[in-house]
């Protein structure tokens, strides 16, 4: 990317808060190569890391450090926002290649990556993120940026044209499909399993997964709602926080429901119509059990359970309108259909009758089945254009 005085008065009078700087305590530098990994999302990271399992496996010596614009959590790296904590991280971790993995672009901090002559692949490029990057509208500075990448892979053909347009250079396009992020089958205690499935008998049950106190009435009118056409159906609640259990049980109660606690060591009985289950064996077990999951926070506060965890294990997917938690996985869903979306508390019955009446869980969660076990080939195709990369370095 070639400077330019507008490119620099642009640069100049950008001033944002100053972020990824390196702490004094930094590690140093491990041996080996090093790939640098600028994550749009949490749900790009995990898929960083299965790409760094999977090349070690193969036996490669290479550290993928990955950063995120806003982690949450203090073992993660902030990615840099300016050119001079651009340099400064450049300068430490000497990689041997980068990856700009889905998002929007950084134009200061693309600008000074192009100056350092390391290679840079975009990875999961989205035309509709790229259209937002700030500064793109200085004339040529979007083009330069894009230039200045050595491959752009992108999920589908979709997005090529507009890329294109966006002043991409058409040799660097290519579709690959999505990424593979190995999200694993959520355990399950057979044995457990096989106990309460022989108590239950022929039951049918639904799931409402990590359900926050401020849940609870909502999720209580859902099962009414949806019992007046399925009226043996059983109710599954496991509390977002175990310390809530209590006033949970004694809410469903309150609203005229038959409720049974695991933690205390009860089975549900032919006349039970929730069971609430704070112990640990956690969303495996009872995600098999269900023929349907609804995820807790997505008609409150956003704070849900991976949309892949009963996706998984064929267990069809509601959910309201908030899934900040597993963005890219909620999106991969909902566009291929796997997922029973809602957009208010009312609709939430509704939609877990047409579920519990029809086949239409059954083929919701084979879409979903479809979706979850993408990726194997992208990853693979991934990986050749690394090992491309990292080749022409040791050479």
């Amino acid at each position: 990317m070639v400077q330019s005085s507008l490119f620099a008065a642009y640069f100049a009078a950008t001033q944002p808060v100053e972020q990824g700087a390196l702490p004094q305590d930094v590690q140093p530098r491990p041996s080996g190569a090093i790939i640098w990994a600028i994550c749009a999302s949490p749900d790009h990271r995990r898929v960083m890391d299965t790409l760094c399992s999977r090349l070690s496996d193969d036996g490669e010596v290479v550290t993928i450090v990955s950063t995120l614009a806003s982690p949450k959590h203090p073992d993660v790296s902030t990615t840099p926002n300016t050119r001079h904590t651009t340099r400064a991280f450049l300068q430490h971790w000497q990689p041997q290649l980068i990856l700009w993995v889905g998002g929007q672009l950084d134009l200061a901090v693309a600008f000074e990556i192009s100056k350092s002559d390391i290679p840079a692949v975009m990875i999961e490029a989205d035309s509709a993120q790229i259209a937002k990057t700030p500064g793109r509208h200085v004339p040529g500075l979007l083009r330069q940026c894009l230039q200045s990448f050595a491959e752009i892979l992108l999920i589908d053909d979709a997005d090529i044209p507009k890329l294109l347009k966006a002043g991409a250079n058409p040799d660097t396009l290519r579709a690959i499909g999505v990424l593979d992020d190995a999200v694993a089958p959520p355990a399950c205690d057979d044995a457990v399993r096989s106990s309460i499935t022989a108590h239950l008998g022929a039951r049918q049950m639904w799931l409402a997964a990590d359900i926050p106190m401020a849940e609870v009435a909502t999720i209580a009118a859902a099962y009414r709602h949806a019992a007046r056409r399925a009226h043996r159906t059983l109710l599954i609640v496991t509390p977002r926080r175990g310390k809530d259990t209590k006033a949970m049980a004694d809410a469903f109660r309150k609203d005229g429901l038959s409720t049974a606690c695991r933690h205390r060591g009860e089975y549900p009985k032919d006349a039970t119509q929730v069971y609430l289950s704070d112990t640990d064996e956690g969303l495996g077990l009872w995600c098999r059990l269900s023929s349907i999951t609804y995820l807790g926070g997505s008609l409150s506060d956003g704070i849900t359970p991976d949309p892949f965890v009963p996706a998984l294990v064929g267990s069809a997917v509601v959910a309201g309108p908030r899934h900040e938690a597993h963005k890219t996985h909620f999106h991969r869903l909902l566009t291929a259909g796997a997922i029973k979306q809602v957009s208010t508390l009312d609709d939430l019955g509704a939609a877990i009758e047409d579920l519990l009446a029809t086949d239409l869980a059954a083929l919701q969660a084979h879409a979903a089945w479809d979706v979850t076990s993408q990726g194997a080939d992208a990853t693979n195709d991934l990986m050749s254009v690394i090992y491309t990369y990292l080749d022409q370095v040791n050479t």
